[in-house]
């Protein structure tokens, strides 16, 4: 059993992926009558194919995340294929070599994706909720990751800008900030969550030049798209940011978060320091929760998060206010 992951837009949105595949006999001819079955990890998600008269079969529409797959026909062994990773935007198509059944027995076999698409001219890095959770960011933006792609260049970040910073600027700011991708602008670049169109088309440049902002505790992961991507996909000529929230699973789990920042735990600014003045007031609390599991197991499934931000702030030069934030998500999903 082999695998690849390509771009073709197979049965996959902005916000979910697929999978597309043929079914091989032992002597590599095509094998119809396949049942492929596809169970994610933790429950809330199952979906199975046919292998049709030329041996392909299609599951489309596939929400990211980890899957096992079952492939079964009479006469044949059937065989397993744990650790499937779906992402968003991709679809992996699969190659599956079933051997005649000459006992009864379950084969298991695993493989590494391809790091390379082979079959498309996407550009674009998924960046996984280890990366997003993980990575330490000063106000908890995850658009401060979508710098670190390939062909994506963005100002350095400064600590001390009012609420959330200006990483996901819609439009060029006086302190360069922004995303910019293979040379365009910042306002060209085309932002989906949970593959709705967040983009802000008004050019705002307040906050975060009104793009959400989720926290990273509801991020399961998102992918920037920098070039050569399917025209589904974006509206405007730079990156597509493509980002998925977390869904509820099985097993009841949760975290409770708060992060605090002051002027006493902050390096003081050097000229300040060279003459002898003192820190300027900063104090800055993050806290929240998010929350999944399960409303009735494998069918009714619930995800909930929170986020505020209380922020008092002299050092962001005529801006030198106090800023109160939060966010939040609540979501259910049915098979």
């Amino acid at each position: 059993m082999s695998l690849a992951i390509v771009g073709r837009t197979f049965g996959q949105t902005a916000s979910t992926g697929a999978v597309t595949g043929v079914t091989l006999d032992p002597s590599g001819d095509v094998l119809p009558g396949v049942v492929v079955e596809l169970t994610k990890r933790g429950g809330g998600e199952r979906k199975s194919a046919t292998s049709d008269e030329n041996g392909r079969f299609g599951l489309p529409l596939l929400p990211p995340g980890k899957y096992e797959l079952q492939a079964s026909k009479q006469d044949f062994e059937p065989d397993s294929l744990p650790g499937i990773i779906i992402h968003i935007t991709e679809t992996l198509r699969l190659e599956l070599h079933l051997r005649l059944a000459t006992r009864f027995e379950r084969a298991q076999v695993s493989s590494n994706p391809l790091m390379v698409q082979l079959d498309s001219s996407l550009l674009g890095r998924v960046v996984n909720e280890n990366a997003v959770r993980g990575l330490p960011l000063v106000t908890r933006n995850f658009a401060q990751i979508a710098s670190l792609s390939p062909g994506v260049a963005a100002g350095v970040y400064n600590a001390g800008e009012l609420g959330l910073g200006g990483t996901a600027l819609s439009q060029i700011a006086t302190s360069n900030d922004g995303i910019y991708v293979h040379g365009s602008r910042s306002y060209d670049n085309n932002f989906q969550l949970d593959g709705i169109s967040t983009s802000d088309v008004q050019g705002s440049a307040a906050g975060s030049g009104g793009i959400p902002i989720p926290n990273p505790d509801s991020i399961q992961e998102f992918k920037v798209q920098t070039g050569l991507y399917d025209a589904a996909y974006g509206r405007y000529g730079g990156a597509n940011v493509a980002l998925i929230t977390r869904t509820g699973g099985n097993d009841l789990h949760g975290t409770v978060f708060e992060f605090l920042r002051n002027e006493f735990l902050n390096a003081n600014d050097f000229f300040l320091k060279r003459t002898e003045q003192r820190r300027p007031f900063l104090k800055q609390n993050q806290f929240g929760f998010a929350l999944g599991g399960p409303i009735k197991k494998e069918k009714v499934l619930f995800v909930g998060s929170y986020q505020g931000t209380h922020q008092t702030n002299g050092i962001a030069a005529g801006q030198s206010r106090t800023a109160c934030t939060a966010s939040h998500k609540r979501a259910a999903t049915n098979e």
